[in-house]
């Protein structure tokens, strides 16, 4: 890790961000961003200076960066550990990186799509990485916090609940569950391979519905628009989302899988792909607030939960 060691190769590093289209401090800084918000809200803005950052670029370091800085890097490059990106990048790897990455022509019509689809997390199925993400996600929150699932058992748990209520007093937070005894869900359950911890509306309505109507009733919101949304529908889903601030995740439902095995993505605004779930988000509101043609004669409903719900 010296100036000597790369004077006739680039750096992985250097190679990657090529790749990528982020050789660019002002760039780089951006995509640092993205990742740090997710890690700690607190990194924002803690990137290497132009000057580190082209030191970087050339390898020219007597040691690793700080653990923070190390921990945004291995999460930006999570297929390369931190020292690797430091160390000359072989020729024929940085000839891999480029076509792989759509420096050449034709694959860079293929990979265009990917870029554009602002796609800023992606995981084979729910793990910690991805708890950790959305606890990190709702801590700093600044907007909205809005979810869509089948059971969104996970929000009503005792280290989770808190800070979904101390984040309700501050902004609007909005659930929209399916309704515990509706055909709907039962059709749901059949598809899953073993029986689900929620599978019985009764405990579903106990464990989960009631605690977090208890929590919405104890929140006092400290703006018009805080406070905390509990809705029920009564129609298929085929995908969870949940809408915080800028970015959408979104979790698969498959068949013979449990909902906890599907693919998780992370898309942010500004995007097709974004656009198409916010636009869900708003027909869920839209249902519940203004409900029309041709849904209703369609029987779809989105309603508030209400005390009797939860007496299944």
């Amino acid at each position: 890790m010296n100036g000597s060691a790369v004077d006739s190769q680039p750096t992985l590093l250097k190679a990657l961000l090529r790749a990528r289209h982020w050789q660019k401090h002002s760039t780089f800084a951006r995509e640092w961003d993205k990742v740090a918000r997710r890690i700690d809200p607190k990194l924002v803005g803690s990137w290497p200076k132009h000057a580190q950052f082209y030191r970087w670029l050339r390898g020219e370091i007597r040691e690793l960066p700080y653990p923070d800085a190390c921990r945004v890097l291995e999460s930006l490059f999570p297929q390369h550990d931190v020292r690797s990106l430091f160390a000359p990048c072989p020729p024929e790897l940085a000839g891999h990186l480029l076509t792989k990455n759509g420096t050449t022509s034709p694959p860079a019509v293929a990979m265009s799509g990917v870029a554009m689809a602002g796609l800023a997390g992606i995981w084979p199925r729910t793990n910690p990485d991805v708890l950790d993400d959305l606890i990190t996600r709702v801590r700093g929150a600044t907007q909205e916090v809005s979810v869509f699932g089948l059971s969104r058992n996970f929000y009503a748990k005792d280290d989770m609940l808190p800070l979904f209520e101390a984040k309700a007093a501050q902004i609007p937070v909005t659930f929209y569950v399916m309704e515990p005894g509706c055909e709907s869900r039962r059709d749901r359950y059949r598809l899953e391979p073993v029986e689900a911890a929620m599978e019985d509306p009764a405990r579903y309505a106990r464990e989960i519905l009631r605690p977090l109507l208890a929590a919405g009733r104890r929140i006092v919101p400290a703006t018009p628009t805080a406070g905390l949304r509990i809705f029920t529908f009564n129609f298929p889903c085929s995908f969870a989302i949940e809408k915080i601030d800028d970015s959408c995740r979104v979790m698969l439902y498959g068949h013979g899988k449990r909902g906890t095995e599907g693919p998780m993505l992370v898309f942010d605004r500004g995007t097709p792909y974004w656009d198409y779930f916010d636009s869900q988000m708003q027909w869920l509101e839209r249902l519940s607030s203004d409900p029309r043609e041709p849904w209703t004669s369609k029987g779809l409903v989105v309603r508030p939960l209400r005390e009797t719900d939860l007496g299944i």
